[in-house]
């Protein structure tokens, strides 16, 4: 409630990193970057929102059942669907710039990584809101320190680790239909649409034969949270909403969140299908190691990703899911582990005569904790995260 954008979950901007970093054990030095990115704020992937909508809206005022408010919100949705006219799932501006913060901070936070002609290989999904965060990110580098060696690719080749798609129809399995049953019944609880029709609409029969109510809700927060996106826009529709209905919407998107990927105990585990970009993670990081180069190897994708590996890395607060629909949020929380431009970093450690590597896991730049034992938390012991995620492999 002290900060309700952040019901906005996946499109909740990315939060400035707080506090310092732990400093490394004495004579360790970054030599290395390991990085999964989500791309930045975007418009909505589709323009169904504003479709349904506005004509829900304008056909209720052709009979001038919109009540004031009603009016002003039909207008502030053409203004804002113009504006997203043809850039579903676009990067935004504030987007860019989000990257642009991350690779900077990044090269503050370790400039032994990117001193002198630095390898830096970056791949994209091949979806171009990545591709096109990627690139921002990279420029920045680039400005940073002309001298890094940077390529950047977003190939079908990378795909199968980048950003390794599940098709949304499997989702209708047969062993899924209790728990989607139950996420049925979870949706009508949480989803009170009464108070918001009676503010924008003067006829109550009208609502009852011609409003899907769910839906338009459904839609209208969407859009509201969107323009965080979007804050050139100046447009805001949060008045439409008091904030426990604002809590109440996220609460089913956050649960609709753990069954789309398989978090919970009764649903397909499609997070299984990203195994090969932790197997990308181990075995890229034991090629640079092996080299005794400097390097950073930095993917972009998308929170479809990020959620999964996250999980299988069991990043603090990213692993922690129960069944009870009403309580997840106290374990689990989307805005936490994926807003607009969410990142993973693991940096590597070395120092010299010496055979053992450290390294530090940054959840958006926070450090953060694994279920491995160390003497140095929050540094790890290569070898022992190594074995454990090799452990993970084999499951």
């Amino acid at each position: 409630m002290s900060n309700i954008l952040q019901a906005g979950g996946t499109y909740f901007s990315y939060p400035t990193p707080k506090g310092k970093l732990t400093p490394a054990p004495k004579g360790y030095k970054p030599f290395y970057i390991s990085h999964y990115g989500r791309h930045g704020s975007r418009y909505m992937t589709s323009d169904t929102p504003y479709k349904y909508a506005i004509a829900t809206l304008d056909s209720a005022e052709k009979y001038n059942f919109l009540t004031p408010l009603g009016k002003d919100v039909l207008s502030r949705l053409q203004i804002a669907s113009k504006d997203a006219y043809k850039r579903a799932g676009d990067l935004s501006k504030l987007g860019a710039r989000q990257h642009q913060g991350i690779a900077r901070r990044m090269y503050q936070n370790f400039p032994e990584v990117f001193a002198n002609s630095t390898k830096v290989d970056a791949r994209a999904s091949v979806v171009m809101r990545c591709a096109i965060s990627m690139s921002n990110f990279c420029q920045q580098l680039r400005a940073l320190n002309p001298k890094l060696q940077i390529s950047m690719d977003a190939s079908q080749h990378d795909m199968y680790y980048i950003a390794n798609r599940v098709d949304d129809n499997n989702l209708n399995k047969a062993n899924d239909k209790a728990i989607k049953e139950k996420m049925e019944a979870f949706k009508e609880k949480v989803y009170q649409p009464a108070r918001l029709m009676s503010s924008l609409f003067s006829n109550k029969d009208f609502v009852e034969k011609n409003v899907k109510q769910i839906q338009l809700m459904d839609n209208l927060y969407n859009i509201a949270e969107d323009m965080q996106c979007l804050p050139e826009l100046k447009l805001s529709f949060f008045d439409l909403f008091t904030k426990e209905e604002l809590f109440s919407i996220w609460q089913y998107d956050n649960v609709d969140w753990c069954y789309w990927v398989g978090l919970f105990s009764t649903s397909t585990p499609f997070y299984k299908a990203h195994y090969n970009l932790l197997k990308n993670i181990l075995d890229t990081a034991d090629e640079v190691i092996k080299s005794g180069n400097t390097a950073a190897t930095l993917r972009f994708g998308h929170d479809s990703i990020v959620v999964p590996l996250s999980y299988l890395l069991h990043l603090k607060g990213c692993d922690d899911i129960t069944d009870d629909f009403d309580s997840l949020y106290k374990h689990w929380s989307s805005f936490k582990v994926t807003p607009m431009a969410a990142n993973i970093q693991i940096i590597f450690y070395r120092k010299p005569n010496s055979k053992d590597i450290l390294v530090k896991f940054l959840k958006n730049e926070n450090e953060t904790s694994v279920p491995i034992k160390t003497d140095c938390a929050p540094y790890y012991h290569w070898k022992d995260v190594e074995a454990y995620y090799r452990a993970e492999l084999q499951k």
